[in-house]
Order: structure tokens, then sequence, then C-alpha cells
């Protein structure tokens, strides 16, 4: 769907046409969903997020510029939410670590067998790019998943163009490191 429909579909939205917005879900429901489970990699958690960015999306609607891509506001909206969706998540784990730490069970986390599965399961793809830092993970899956331009990326990730390029190839040389 092209731009000017979907600003079409939006400006309906905002005049209380809410049937509109289920057909801008539509269009993007599959995108936004692959790109929420790249960032949490479940299923669960990413159709979660995926229904909270369209909310999220729809309360924001107001602030839409017409003068840039749909697609393009609507993949931050996503970005942001599973940047901080991690970030909580990081920190309730931290959290329940100290306070329930068991000597017994890291001496069992770091086994042998342990230390061998570990080694085996980051042999993946996916495991790999989600051991990359956020903003290398972020970029390369903008551009490789979603198929955004350097331009496009810049917007949602909100720095310099020549700085998404640095990004990408800095995530891409970790990531070669990881599979090794």
């Amino acid at each position: 769907m092209k731009n000017t429909e979907i600003v079409l579909l939006v400006n309906e939205c905002l005049a209380g046409k809410r049937e509109s917005y289920s057909t801008i879900i539509r269009c993007f429901q599959d995108k936004i969903f692959d790109l929420c489970f790249h960032f949490l990699g479940t299923s669960q958690d990413a159709e979660d997020a995926a229904t909270e960015v369209f909310i999220n999306a729809y309360r924001k609607l107001k602030g839409y510029n017409p003068q840039y891509a749909f697609s393009t506001w609507l993949f931050k909206i996503a970005v942001n939410y599973c940047i901080g969706l991690l970030r909580r998540q990081k920190r309730e784990k931290e959290y329940l670590e100290s306070e329930h730490s068991n000597p017994a069970k890291v001496i069992e986390t770091n086994s042998p067998e342990m230390i061998f599965l570990k080694d085996n399961q980051q042999t993946s793809l996916e495991n790999a790019v989600n051991s990359l830092p956020v903003k290398y993970r972020t970029a390369l899956m903008l551009k490789y998943q979603q198929d955004l331009s350097y331009q496009q990326i810049s917007e949602i990730m909100e720095i310099p163009v020549n700085t998404v390029g640095s990004l990408i190839l800095r995530g891409k040389k970790e990531l070669r490191e990881v599979l090794k």
C-alpha cells in the first residue's frame, strides 16, 4: 500500500473512523510481528509486543507527520517498544538473580556440560544475532529483515546515516566473531 493511501486512512482514523485503523493493522501486522519476533525471540512475546505497538501507534496517531513514510514512523514505535521491553526484562532478571542468588546454581551453570551446550547454541544464527548489542542488532534487523534503507534506519534510530553504516559494518564483524 502506498504512503498516500495510508495517509488517507490515518486521516479517516483521526476523523473517528476506526475501521480504517484495522486496514492499517492488516497492512503492517506481519512486518511488525517479524520485527518484534527478532527482538524478543518468541512468538508469544512478539504477538503481545505487536499488539502494544499498534495500540501505542493509535494513541500517537495525531503526532504522525504525513511528510514522512508511515512505515518508518511505525517501525520506530516498534523498535522503541521492544528495546524498552528488553531493558525492563533485563532489570527484572538482574533483580531476581541478585535477590535469589544460589552458589550451587552458579557452579551448575558453569559445568563443562553446560558450557558445551551453550557453545553449541551459540552456533545458530538467531542466537548469534541476539547476542549482539542492541544498537547493532537493531541496525542489522532493520536493514536485512525489514529491507529498509540507511536513511529510513537513520530516522527510526535517530542517528546520522553514516552512523547507520558503521553500526551495520561493526554488527556484521561482531556476528562473524560470534559465529567462528
